[in-house]
């Protein structure tokens, strides 16, 4: 349930302990004002552009990297990290304040799976120096923060969970208005990584649908032409990963593909009969799979990740850089993560400025200037917002917290969704990749085979991702349309005028701060 303001600051919501402190704090700088609410409100539906293809018939984005309370959609490893800082970042500070999320997961790290586990596994590293009645605060109410939650109330604790939005499910966002026939997720929508199948089993128990994925990638050129992405890609990031394997040092993927002699300068430049060469294959594994697999490009990312080397997993299963054969989810995610809350005490639109951490307990001091008190934090914030340091930890975080939360790297993904009126593209193919060609979507889940629905959903990664943000929204339908140009196979060559309101446009979206 939610707190009411009047409700907290009376100190009448199960029993918490707060002060007021707007006019009497004088131990530091007044907190800033709370940040705005990240809650997607209607913005008005731009004008559909005519063209010569298909036009979607609604659409909707995400905004994870511009999110104040996000800052990015994941965690990845960079070449200064190692699953060593995800152990660190685990570690309770002075047995008063725990992490959870992603980033610290021991368990499919960088997945909504991981954050999942993480929450069970904070719950148990609490309720291991907590005594029965104590109040916890979990701040934080993703995916991550909500499990945990539910776990220590489960227990007996007194469980007050602070959330800086308006709404509960952080990442997790899932958009059910308009005529989509089933929310769209803003959020992780395929669920892999050996967490999964413990979230799939629960999301079944929750009543939350899933449908399996197929397992065909197809692969054309700009021009389309089908082609294929087997056999220079896997041979050069196996030799990348074994000249990795002899280095001291941990490399990142492109060092490793130059150090090998493997990189697409090495790779031939002549076009095949398909109109794609070596070189562009190769190139768009590292600038496009990867980043949309990993959530950055082959410059930041370290050849050595988890569950093991990019280079080995990619020789192994070049399928495996993209949601083929995985659960997708196309029920109410966030009204899941929302159900592990009933009946806790939630406080929405609260930003945390100031943790406070003694030997008495901890202190949380709110951007509004009310301040909590109690007895342990479970913190979930996003590594994205760690990194910006809008939390002050008092005192300062040990160093070994401190450079995890430094040296981890921040994953950048954005998702597109199309919905169209009739089916433009007749493959049944699962996803559906562009290898050459400007676009900054050229990887695209057709969910028409699995769900019956003529909806696709462009994927960005890393560079590609940010710079979809900097798009206005018919630009970036656009961009992704270009991408998908080579598919529209089912397009009448000549359509007739369109009698239509031409006032009248596709369902709009800002990008939304899931």
């Amino acid at each position: 349930m939610g707190i009411s303001r009047r409700a907290f600051l009376t100190g009448s919501a199960s029993g918490a302990a707060v002060l007021l402190l707007a006019a009497c704090t004088t131990d530091g700088p007044s907190p800033a004002p709370t940040a705005p609410s990240s809650t997607p409100t209607p913005t008005p539906t731009p004008t559909a552009t005519p063209s010569a293809g298909p036009t979607p018939s609604a659409f909707r984005r995400s905004g994870w990297a511009d999110d104040p309370f996000a800052r990015g959609s994941g965690s990845y490893l960079t070449t200064s990290s190692s699953d060593d800082d995800r152990a660190a970042l685990r570690q309770p500070v002075d047995d008063r304040v725990f992490f959870a999320g992603e980033a610290t997961a021991s368990t499919a790290p960088g997945t909504l799976g991981g954050a999942r586990a993480s929450g069970f596994d904070v719950a148990d590293a609490v309720a291991g120096v907590a005594e029965q009645g104590e109040r916890i605060a979990v701040v934080g109410a993703g995916m991550s923060g909500a499990t945990a939650a539910r776990s220590l109330a489960a227990r007996g604790y007194d469980v007050v969970v602070v959330e800086a939005r308006d709404r509960v499910g952080g990442r997790v966002a899932s958009y059910t208005g308009g005529d989509w026939p089933f929310p769209v997720q803003l959020g992780a929508a395929s669920l892999d990584g050996e967490a999964a199948a413990a979230l799939v089993a629960a999301l079944a128990l929750g009543r939350v649908d899933t449908v399996r994925l197929g397992g065909v990638l197809e692969v054309r050129s700009s021009g389309g032409q089908a082609t294929s992405l087997v056999g220079v890609p896997e041979r050069s990031l196996a030799s990348a990963a074994g000249w990795a394997d002899d280095q001291a040092a941990s490399v990142t993927v492109a060092q490793a593909v130059a150090g090998a002699g493997a990189g697409p300068e090495q790779q031939s430049l002549e076009p095949d009969a398909t109109g794609v060469s070596d070189a562009a294959r190769l190139q768009f594994v590292l600038d496009e799979a990867l980043p949309v697999r990993w959530g950055a490009g082959p410059d930041d990312l370290a050849e050595r990740q988890d569950p093991g080397d990019v280079g080995e997993l990619v020789a192994a299963d070049l399928g495996s850089l993209f949601p083929l054969g995985e659960p997708f989810v196309t029920g109410d995610l966030s009204a899941f993560v929302e159900a592990q809350l009933d009946g806790l005490d939630v406080l929405r639109g609260s930003t945390v400025a100031r943790i406070q951490y003694g030997d008495r307990g901890v202190g949380l001091r709110l951007a509004t200037g009310e301040s909590l008190s109690v007895d342990r934090v479970v913190v979930t914030l996003p590594l994205g917002v760690l990194k910006e340091g809008t939390t002050e930890f008092a005192p300062e975080l040990p160093t070994t917290h401190t450079a995890a939360i430094e040296t981890l790297g921040v994953a950048q993904q954005e998702v597109l969704w199309l919905r169209f009126d009739e089916r433009a593209w007749s493959t049944e193919a699962t996803v559906l990749t562009t290898v050459d060609g400007s676009s900054g979507f050229r990887v695209f889940v057709n969910l028409m085979p699995s769900t019956g629905e003529p909806v696709l959903v462009a994927l960005a990664g890393g560079d590609d991702a940010v710079a979809s943000l900097e798009l206005g929204d018919d630009e970036a339908v656009a961009d992704a349309l270009a991408g998908l140009a080579p598919y529209f196979d089912l397009v009448p060559e000549a359509a007739p005028e369109s009698t239509s309101d031409p006032d009248a446009g596709p369902d709009s979206s800002e990008a939304p701060a899931g």
